[in-house]
């Protein structure tokens, strides 16, 4: 999950960057700064969860495991209604008529690195 995450923050990093740096040629220590705070949302966002999380229960206990098991599970179901309602329509609103291979080969490589990914867990 970790080496998925960290594929997934090179193209995020970019699309937050770039716009920036066009706006603001002139100053560009401000789209790495931004590119730099979205980068920080994950780690930060998971270091609180487990911070509320262990509030509760004990790092060993099983209510905690079931607690993350089922935090994990809502926020993979978010993240899959995100892909298909909004970026899957996105992407196909935004293809041309010859170019729909790289829709398949972008969508179809994305799900073996996160297989193999996990495979290896």
């Amino acid at each position: 999950v970790m080496i998925g995450i960290m594929i997934h923050n090179i193209p995020e990093g970019i699309a937050i960057a770039i716009p920036c740096l066009a706006a603001r040629p002139d100053q560009p220590w401000l789209s790495f700064f931004m590119a730099s705070i979205s980068g920080l949302a994950e780690p930060l966002g998971a270091f609180f969860a487990l911070m509320f999380l262990r509030l509760g229960a004990p790092i060993s206990s099983s209510s905690m495991v079931w607690n993350i098991e089922n935090i994990l599970a809502f926020v993979a179901g978010i993240m899959i209604a995100v892909a298909v309602c909004e970026l899957f329509p996105e992407a196909i609103r935004q293809t041309k008529q010859n170019d729909w291979k790289y829709f398949w080969i972008g969508t179809v490589s994305g799900v073996i690195v996160m297989v193999v990914t996990e495979w290896y867990t």
